[in-house]
């Protein structure tokens, strides 16, 4: 396998998995599909036998074999530009979606990351973290100190007057 194929996976937008699918399809031993992923050996056996168990017999007789990487772009068909901002994403078995790339690009994602995500009625709405801090922000707003007395330093001033008259009494 030339090396460029290998650079070419490892920086593709594919998930963790589907690298070690690909690579493992291009010949590349377990070994080496560890080290160029930064993941442990039994992370990459995993996937790999995960996928020879995953065969499944079906009325008939015939066996339906897990999906097999097929090129460097797997997610092709898992997102769908639909234009306007709309996209169709497929839901995996294991519930993951892959976000398209202008979704990633317009959230600050490079690699993996996190979103934050809201049930809106049978809406379920993606924000980019920064967003989330923003209203978060917002909501805390009428909070912030403005510059007068702390309300803690107003107690303590109490605490040493009333302990001054104590002391005095």
């Amino acid at each position: 396998m030339d090396s460029a194929d290998i650079v070419r996976i490892v920086n593709s937008e594919m998930t963790v998995s589907d690298k070690i699918r690909a690579l493992d399809a291009e010949g590349c031993p377990r070994a080496e599909i560890a080290r160029v992923l930064g993941k442990r050996y039994q992370h990459v056996r995993n996937v790999l036998e995960a996928d020879k168990q995953s065969r499944r017999e079906v009325p008939g007789g015939m066996a339906e074999r897990s999906r097999r990487f097929t090129g460097l772009d797997p997610h092709q068909s898992d997102v769908q530009n639909r234009g306007g901002g709309a996209y169709r994403l497929v839901v995996r078995d294991d519930g993951s979606v892959v976000l398209p790339p202008a979704v990633r690009e317009a959230f600050g994602l490079q690699g993996s990351g996190a979103v934050m995500a809201r049930m809106d009625g049978d809406e379920f709405k993606l924000i980019s973290t920064a967003t989330a801090l923003r209203r978060i922000d917002e909501l805390m707003r009428p909070y912030r100190w403005t510059g007068g007395p702390l309300v803690s330093e107003e107690l303590i001033a109490e605490r040493r007057a009333e302990a001054a008259r104590e002391s005095d009494g």
